[in-house]
Order: C-alpha cells, then sequence, then structure tokens
C-alpha cells in the first residue's frame, strides 16, 4: 500500500508539473515568434534615424536608407502596412517588424 501512496504522489507531482514545464516551452518559442515591443518601446517611422531603423529585425543600412529616402520624397507614413511601398520590403518583412514600428 505504501508503494502505491509513493507511486501516485510520484504520479501526481508529475502531471502538476507537466503543464508548467509545457507552458514555459510555449512561452519560450512563442517570443521567438511573435515577439514585440511595448508601445512606447516602439520606433516611430516618421522620426526614425538610420541608426534606430537597423536595429528592426531584418533591416539593414540600405534598407533603413530606403525608408528614410522614401519618408523624405513621398512624405511622413500615414500607416506601418505603408511600408511595402518602400524598395527591398515587402508583405513578409512587413510582418517581422510591424511589431516593432508605429506611426504617430
Amino acid at each position: 500500500m505504501k508503494k502505491l501512496i509513493s507511486g501516485l504522489l510520484v504520479l501526481s507531482a508529475l502531471a502538476i508539473q507537466a503543464p508548467t514545464v509545457h507552458a514555459q516551452g510555449m512561452s519560450e518559442e512563442g517570443n521567438n515568434a511573435s515577439e514585440t515591443a511595448p508601445i512606447q518601446q516602439r520606433i516611430d517611422l516618421n522620426s526614425a534615424t538610420i541608426e534606430q531603423l537597423v536595429t528592426l529585425p531584418g533591416v539593414g543600412q540600405s534598407k533603413a536608407k530606403a525608408i528614410v529616402k522614401y519618408r523624405e520624397e513621398v512624405g511622413p507614413f500615414l500607416e506601418v502596412a505603408q511600408l511595402t511601398q518602400v524598395k527591398g520590403i515587402g508583405e513578409k518583412m512587413l510582418s517581422k517588424i510591424e511589431g516593432y514600428v508605429l506611426v504617430k
């Protein structure tokens, strides 16, 4: 009987821990897949410098310069989705960076 109770205690302890371990794993995966910056830390597309823009995922010097050039030639961004009008930025790139930028 003691073995049965000990076994049940071990199983219940594992059952209690299993969802926690699973949730932690999901949390880590979720952060990589859809990591976003809080709104107050997002970069404003209409005032960002090249140095700030290159901190965005997948944005190097050339894309950062293209964003600034577009802003200077066309005017301020009205919405984040307008980034797809910048040379070298498509829907896939937009989906990578839209959580890190905003338009004021």
